[in-house]
């Protein structure tokens, strides 16, 4: 069986993923947007409904933090992109079979080359979303506000587009 201590687990309770930012030409962000008919899996199990995420994968054992990136961007929103920098990180938390799991998600600044939604190549929830191209300020409001509504760490990415201002 292949080592989990990347997939945050009742056993192994610390996640780790990669995050980017993913920018274009007109300083928009993309980003998820997951409503209620959309959802399964996991986040329907957490009662959540509208809200934005940023694109975020889960390290594989042994991958590189560069590769999943690449592997996170080209599943999750059908785009390639030029890493430009490291912006910083967040830990939240989130609990499997009543244990609570800390998720530390390392993000990074990244200029679209290409995006094709149609493209997709995941099979996971992320699939499910609509893709779409917000301002920074219009993501910092709406993702401060959810992690409010839900009381929920995981769903609040705001601080990691408030050092883009910066």
């Amino acid at each position: 069986m292949a080592p989990t201590y990347f997939q945050g687990n009742s056993r192994h309770p610390r996640h780790v993923s990669v995050g980017a930012v993913l920018m274009n030409d007109k300083g928009e962000v993309c980003c998820h947007h997951f409503k209620t008919k959309d959802l399964k899996g996991y986040w329907k199990e957490q009662g959540l409904d509208d809200f934005y995420l940023l694109m975020r994968k889960t390290l594989e054992p042994g991958e590189p933090l560069e590769h999943a990136l690449d592997r996170g961007l080209a599943e999750e929103f059908g785009a390639t992109a030029e890493t430009e920098d490291y912006i910083g990180s967040i830990q939240s938390h989130f609990k499997d079979k009543g244990v609570e799991v800390e998720k530390t998600t390392l993000y990074f600044l990244c200029k679209v080359v290409s995006e094709d939604a149609s493209k997709r190549t995941g099979t996971d929830i992320e699939t499910n979303s609509l893709v779409e191209w917000h301002r920074p300020e219009f993501l910092i409001q709406r993702m401060k506000e959810q992690a409010e509504k839900y009381g929920r760490t995981d769903v609040d990415e705001s601080n990691v587009l408030e050092k883009l201002e910066g």
